[in-house]
């Protein structure tokens, strides 16, 4: 069945399947055919990609997804003063990155995000994040790079199952279960989860009136979770997955300190339901095949906005009612030995409803559609890859509530990849693409309760990058530097009015340049070591045609190394270090950038393993933020102290 995102779009972006009668004995391709799933990968894949393996994500220990953030090269987490955390990749923000789960879109249209802190992380086993402007078969909007969570796949002819606790500081604890059975037609997985903590304590430096206690004020979490993924192969050509997906949360927002006009927020329903169906399909008549995906998605929220820090006096109520549907076809035929076509539609249509007590919940409704057709052709030779694709995105806005409507909008994608095999451990890609993101509906019309003025001339962002990149490769290093540059026009920026409050406008044109180091080193299995580093330069362009107006949230250093050591066979300690430095934000009530303070975090791990019983148990201790750090991803929202966790894992 299919693994993640990147084995159903990179699988036929990046992947090339033939008979043996067709392959030369010089190719430099590598695959094989397990079931129909096609999971061989080029020696020389033409996307620029990163993988996060099941063996960090199982030791980052995460509550939630917004955890593993660290664990990504270039990726910072930040959370925002709506209380959401999101992720960040080489100064773009959430709303130009694609989230997939098992090939799933799972951004909400309506403002594309979701709230990675909400999504369980204990089903995760592996992330891919794909760098640059996507292939035009991914459809629209992703601009600066797609990241897809892949959920755990039950093993052929194997029962499994895994039991975990955790519990910490602040009334913090977590249960999580998951059981799997693998057959050669039918396979099945079911996963359960629940979180919930009082709040995270701040680091003891931290001094302020309006937190004068060491809880962060209104942090609590309470969620409930539930996954589901059935695997049926019908015959050796066609196989399917049934995936059902339910987030049932409640959380505080914790109000911004220091800034003129406060969030007092509540989610007492955060609830996210999905249910979707994937499958490849192989045409035994030709080598062509066909990877199709449709899911169904709704989204209920309701914020309470109160007074103050009382919480007590409700001031007004939004309520949030989405339903979105959405469909990805993608058809690959192999034309010949060394080359290949691929064609795709992706499709999403989605519906929000929104009411407000100030309006007597009267109900508003907005609609989106958006449609996207691509095509990419793939030729492979022995030393080297080309691939190159155009696509066009629709989109159109039947209704926009009580505001004005909005034209339909058409315009095109370019992608091209360039990978040459210098020898059998170098190889050296070039990349680039020219790509859309059309603004979201709340971008455009929402006032998110006052906060801010909206900008319904707000037009589409147009992205023009390019990366070079040089991979080395042996069997237990790797490495590989990136150059990396991205022109924007009409880039969609925030700016502080004189009210108290924020208005989104088109910048002419934003620059971003950097270098991205990403290495990795193993030794036996007893010593594992990762090192990343990132250099960004984000400016926009000012009224005199220059390059040096300042942009926020977008750290010029990104830099983490973790070390992964088994002192003996039953004992393994780990070592996190993150380091991000030159950031600048905007706070409410100010027009002008200030420098956010740099930062250095530490983190230790240290865990017993044994075995009993035909029974796997791992014991660990997690003391997270080493030296009590007091640090900000976002001006006026101090972010957690040290704090420890003791936790226990049992699989068989």
């Amino acid at each position: 069945m299919t693994r993640n995102l990147i084995l159903s779009t990179i699988l036929f972006s990046s992947l090339l399947i033939t008979t043996k009668a067709q392959v030369k004995e010089d190719s430099i391709k590598t695959y094989r055919l397990k079931d129909v799933t096609i999971m061989g990968i080029l020696e020389l894949e033409p996307e620029s990609f990163i993988k996060i393996a099941q063996t960090e994500i199982k030791k980052a220990d995460a509550g939630g997804v917004i955890d593993l953030g660290s664990k990504i090269p270039s990726i910072k987490a930040q959370t925002n003063s709506r209380g959401e955390s999101l992720f960040f990749f080489r100064g773009s923000g959430e709303r130009q990155i694609t989230l997939f789960m098992d090939g799933i879109p799972i951004n909400m249209p309506w403002d594309n995000r979701i709230d990675l802190s909400l999504l369980p992380a204990e089903i995760v086993s592996e992330i891919t994040l794909l760098k640059g402007i996507s292939p035009a078969i991914f459809g629209a909007n992703a601009i600066s790079g797609v990241i897809n969570i892949s959920s755990i796949n039950p093993i052929e002819n194997i029962r499994s199952g895994k039991f975990s606790i955790q519990i910490g500081e602040t009334g913090y604890n977590k249960f999580s279960g998951l059981y799997s059975k693998g057959g050669e037609k039918l396979s099945y997985l079911i996963s359960a989860g629940y979180r919930k903590s009082d709040g995270y304590k701040l680091p003891s430096s931290f001094l302020s009136s309006a937190n004068p206690t060491k809880e962060r004020l209104n942090s609590y979490i309470n969620s409930k979770s539930v996954f589901g993924k059935i695997n049926y192969k019908f015959s050796n050509d066609y196989s399917s997955d049934l995936i059902f997906s339910f987030i049932d949360s409640k959380k505080g927002v914790p109000p911004e300190i220091g800034v003129a006009n406060q969030r007092y927020w509540q989610y007492p329903e955060w609830k996210n339901i999905i249910l979707a169906a994937n499958g490849n399909l192989k045409f035994s008549e030709s080598q062509s095949y066909l990877f199709y995906s449709f899911s169904i998605n709704k989204f209920n929220m309701q914020i309470n906005q109160y007074k103050n820090a009382s919480f007590t006096t409700i001031d007004d109520i939004e309520k949030n009612n989405d339903l979105v549907f959405r469909t990805r076809l993608i058809y690959t035929n192999i034309l010949s030995g060394v080359s290949l076509l691929k064609i795709a539609l992706n499709g999403q249509s989605f519906r929000h409803k929104e009411e407000f007590l100030s309006s007597n919940f009267i109900s508003q409704t907005y609609s989106e559609n958006i449609l996207s057709v691509g095509a990419e052709y793939e030729y492979v030779q022995n030393k080297y890859v080309l691939s190159v694709g155009s696509g066009i995105d629709w989109i159109g806005t039947p209704k926009t509530g009580d505001k004005p409507g909005k034209e339909s909008l058409t315009d095109y994608a370019l992608n091209a990849a360039f990978v040459y095999l210098l020898d059998n451990n170098f190889s050296l890609r070039i990349n680039g693409g020219r790509k859309t993101r059309f603004p979201t509906l709340r971008e455009t019309f929402s006032g998110a309760l006052g906060r801010f003025v909206p900008n319904p001339s707000l037009k589409a962002e147009i992205a023009y990058s390019g990366e070079t990149s040089l991979s080395y490769k042996q069997l237990n290093f790797t490495t590989d530097i990136s150059i990396f540059l991205t022109y924007l026009k009409d880039g969609i920026v925030r700016i502080g009015l004189p009210k108290k409050q924020f208005m989104r406008i088109n910048k002419d044109q934003i620059r971003t340049y950097g270098l991205e180091l990403v290495s990795r080193y193993y030794n036996n299995n007893n010593l594992r070591s990762s090192f990343n580093f990132t250099f960004l330069s984000a400016m926009s362009k000012n009224d005199l045609g220059e390059f040096k107006d300042t942009l926020e949230y977008r750290p010029q250093i990104k830099s983490s190394f973790d070390l992964d050591y088994s002192i003996s066979k039953n004992l393994n300690a780990l070592l996190e270090l993150e380091y991000t430095g030159l950031e600048f934000g905007l706070k409410e009530g100010s027009t002008g950038y200030q420098k956010l303070p740099d930062y250095f975090l530490a983190n230790i791990r240290a865990a017993y393993s044994f075995s009993m019983n035909e029974l796997d148990f791992e014991i660990y201790f997690r003391l997270n933020n080493l030296f009590d750090r007091l640090y900000y991803t976002q001006f006026g929202l101090p972010e957690a102290g040290r704090h420890f966790l003791i936790g226990a894992n049992m699989e068989f």
